[in-house]
């Protein structure tokens, strides 16, 4: 469908308006239309262009969720801080097998390896435990495949592994799931929603968020190119799904501590040798911290850094200490690939909206947060996007507890964008997909964001396109142009460049 005006929602009234459309947003929007709820999707930039599409790609299994953040020898006397971590570690694993059987189209599976030795973080059997723990009563069909080898048997097998840094005392093979486009879930889950009844709205702000006689009153502002334009709409309760950025929502809830603090995650893309493509690995760094190198087509990404952060998240990049510190950490788990700067081919980093529970991070649940000063108005914090589907029926069971159930759900359908690369797809695509700007067509409508060169070989032919079915003369698509470059060398840092 073409865009929304702002103009045309002037005398609209909602159930429900959610704010922000990256993939929590958009899975509550699809979970309330389903449910008969008259449902606005809005954000203030494009869908899915926030912490969503800065992700690591992973579409985790969640075992590591099980290891105690306390002394092991607390264990016999922390039973239910161990079984709230397994809760939440098969519902991480029932959340991976939705996925997997819902959206095949948009997940690769690889071989992983974990390699085991002396002195580790954690002793072996607890690795083993915990991995052969959530196959047998978690997968739902959707194996892990774990199996541990002897280290002289593995390296056989894999490049990869015979590289590592020596000694070895046994090494784990499993599978696990990437997501190939991890912006194009929260684009296919805004078109389902707006299939299901939906509407969507984005580059629009919201500015301010008022109660008024038991109605919430929203100010939207118009932040498309061009555009000076502000409404104020009704809504009987509002989903604030604006990940890092919740507690930064004008109105949107907070009191005196803030909902979400940002952990920051740097990943590094490199070209590893070709005998190692589609193979994966994870281990710990030297700091203790999950470690990981994810296969990304004919590359692989390293990473993450593990760092909170206070500042807001628009101003948070990449810097060089972290780009040096995963390096490092790759040159010491494979002592002969003496990475450096130049064989970066580009990083990103993403702020993970880790939720707060008496002024600390947790790293878990998920949570769908009410307020009795404030009916109606429910805040999502600490999800991912293997949960986001969870998190959207968390949101969908706060919103009946509010107004009620509705309409029996409405069917929608699974999304499945092509590689679109005639004239003619293109076309369809813009016309029908909410395409604002040039950047919105290239990273999160087409592929040709994900390729290594992150689209900048066929910018010209699709600005030229674009131009020419969204009206824009050649002044603003010059702008187009310039403004994507801008923006991807600020999200898709390039060294070299």
């Amino acid at each position: 469908m073409e865009r929304l005006t702002l103009e045309s929602l002037q005398k609209q009234a909602y159930d429900v308006v959610v704010i922000g459309a990256g993939a929590v947003g958009c899975a509550s929007a699809r979970e309330l239309a389903a449910r008969g709820y008259r449902t606005l999707l809005v954000d203030r930039g494009d869908i899915g262009a926030g912490t969503s599409s800065r992700s690591s790609r992973m579409l985790y299994s969640g075992v590591g969720y099980l290891a105690p953040d306390f002394p092991l020898w607390q264990i016999p006397f922390r039973f239910i801080a161990l079984w709230k971590r397994f809760l939440y570690a098969r519902n991480i694993m029932h959340c991976r097998a939705e996925l997997v059987a819902d959206m095949p189209h948009r997940l690769t599976k690889h071989s992983f390896h974990y390699p085991f030795r002396k002195g580790d973080r954690y002793p072996h059997w607890l690795i083993d435990f915990g991995f052969r723990l959530m196959e047998t009563l978690t997968s739902r069909g959707v194996p892990l495949a774990y199996h541990k080898v002897s280290a002289d048997r593995a390296t056989k097998k894999s490049a990869m592994v015979a590289s590592l840094s020596k000694p070895l005392s046994n090494v784990a093979i499993f599978e696990e799931y990437m997501y190939d486009w991890p912006e194009r879930i929260c684009v296919d889950t805004a078109l389902d929603a707006e299939q299901r009844g939906a509407h969507i709205l984005t580059y629009t702000k919201v500015t301010k968020i008022e109660r008024c006689n038991e109605i919430w009153e929203i100010t939207l502002d118009d932040q498309a190119p061009g555009m000076d334009v502000q409404v104020r709409i009704k809504t009987r309760s509002i989903v604030n799904a604006a990940g890092p950025w919740v507690d930064r929502v004008v109105g949107g809830g907070k009191k005196e501590e803030n909902r979400v603090l940002g952990r920051k995650g740097v990943n590094v893309m490199v070209r590893l040798p070709d005998e190692w493509r589609g193979q994966g690995l994870e281990a710990f760094s030297s700091k203790g911290e999950p470690f990981y190198v994810f296969p990304w087509r004919d590359y692989h990404f390293i990473g993450p850094t593990e760092s909170l952060v206070t500042d807001d998240p628009d101003n948070i990049h990449v810097l060089d200490s972290e780009i040096d510190y995963i390096l490092g950490e790759a040159n010491f788990l494979f002592p002969d690939l003496n990475l450096s700067r130049k064989d970066v081919e580009h990083c990103w980093c993403g702020v993970r909206p880790m939720s707060t529970l008496d002024g600390k991070t947790v790293s878990l649940p998920v949570r769908a947060i009410t307020d009795p000063d404030m009916p109606g108005l429910i805040t999502m914090t600490g999800s991912y996007i293997m949960m986001h589907r969870h998190a959207g029926r968390l949101a969908a069971q706060s919103i009946e507890k509010c107004l009620g159930k509705r309409l029996a759900p409405a069917k929608g359908m699974i999304f499945k964008a092509n590689n679109a690369k005639s004239e003619k797809d293109i076309k369809q695509i813009i016309m029908k997909e909410h395409v604002v700007r040039l950047t919105d067509l290239i990273r999160r409508r087409l592929n040709d964001g994900l390729n290594i060169d992150l689209g900048f070989d066929r910018v010209e032919e699709i600005s030229i396109i674009a131009a020419k079915v969204l009206g824009w003369s050649e002044v603003r698509r010059l702008e187009e142009v310039a403004n994507f470059k801008e923006d991807t060398q600020r999200v898709y840092r390039k060294i070299n460049t």
